[in-house]
């Protein structure tokens, strides 16, 4: 029963965010909102929006260490795994254009990761921070894509086509309604297995939980490598990361305690904070040099994330 409500509830997540991205562009371009603010808050947040609910609704019901294990673990799958398929598809090709800004608020994100595993827990005035950084990083963000007249929406050639109001709001609050249900069967059955298998709850939610809520992310950086829309694939996991580490974690954080205990068995350890620094140095590392992410990158990044999770079972089983 467990493993049902896991995949009910990934599908649901995925199915979720998929219409609340279609219905919340249709809206925007309905009220006529700016491309560049479309692309940077609705697009980047619709894909993000299973990670907010699973994570807030982790924290709801008094289980913390699921709550930060599905940011911890979504955003080094989005490195190693997705961005890791993603260049093995078609190699990425990397726009200078805003990179070292990005480079600056991933790389905060990761850091403070460090530092939340090292403490136990993340506190008030901690989520509030997170909150302070992500709102300057978006606002730097829409005012140089506006002033360039560069936004993240502009290179997506599948947005949906023009639909009615109605129509829309109903795709919105449909995707809305999918998401909430699908976190609660995610969070219920991944809970039953960490309490049934003796498996902490840290192990799973950066293991399942992690993944399971990155696959919007992924369907997304897929096609669009598929569709060799480079810039896409990349924008969308930096979006994405910093969104779940500054975002997600801070508004969490503002409304439920997100304390756990780093040096219980299975539980967080700093070597998962270090992946997760060491997966954006190189991201970055390999996105500036030749100006894209080449195919045996995105290889050592997959040998990277298998070896991880490997690593991760070994901890879970020892």
């Amino acid at each position: 029963m467990s493993w049902l409500l896991i995949a009910v509830g990934l599908a649901l997540l995925v199915a979720g965010g998929e219409a609340l991205i279609r219905g919340s562009v249709s809206i925007a371009s309905k009220l006529g909102m700016s491309k560049a603010l479309i692309g940077v808050t609705l697009i980047g947040f619709g894909t993000s929006m299973p990670e907010f609910v699973a994570t807030f609704g982790a924290a709801a019901k008094g289980s913390p260490d699921i709550a930060f294990g599905n940011v911890l673990g979504s955003n080094i799958a989005n490195i190693l795994m997705i961005l890791g398929v993603s260049t093995l598809i078609h190699p990425i090709a990397t726009r200078m254009h805003g990179l070292w800004r990005d480079a600056l608020f991933v790389s905060l994100s990761a850091a403070a990761s460090v530092y939340w595993i090292y403490s136990g827990g993340i506190t008030f005035w901690g989520a509030a921070w997170l909150l302070a950084a992500f709102a300057t990083y978006m606002f730097f963000t829409i005012r140089a894509d506006i002033a360039d007249e560069i936004a993240t929406a502009d290179d997506i050639t599948a947005l949906p086509k023009e639909r009615a109001l109605p129509l829309s709001l109903l795709f919105a609050i449909g995707g809305i309604a999918a998401l909430v249900l699908g976190a609660e069967a995610l969070i219920r059955g991944a809970s039953d297995i960490a309490l049934g298998m003796g498996v902490s709850e840290a192990m799973v939610g950066i293991t399942i939980v992690g993944i399971g809520t990155s696959l919007p992310e992924a369907t997304a950086s897929i096609i669009a490598s598929l569709k060799r829309e480079n810039e896409i694939a990349f924008a969308n996991i930096v979006g994405s990361n910093i969104f779940n580490g500054l975002g997600i974690l801070g508004i969490t954080g503002l409304f439920h305690t997100l304390t756990f205990s780093p040096a219980s068995a299975g539980g967080f350890t700093l070597l998962d904070a270090a992946i997760l620094c060491t997966a954006t140095f190189f991201m970055f590392f390999f996105a500036v040099t030749h100006k894209r992410i080449m195919r045996w990158e995105g290889a050592l990044l997959l040998l990277a994330y298998g070896g991880y999770l490997g690593w991760l079972v070994t901890r879970a089983l020892g």
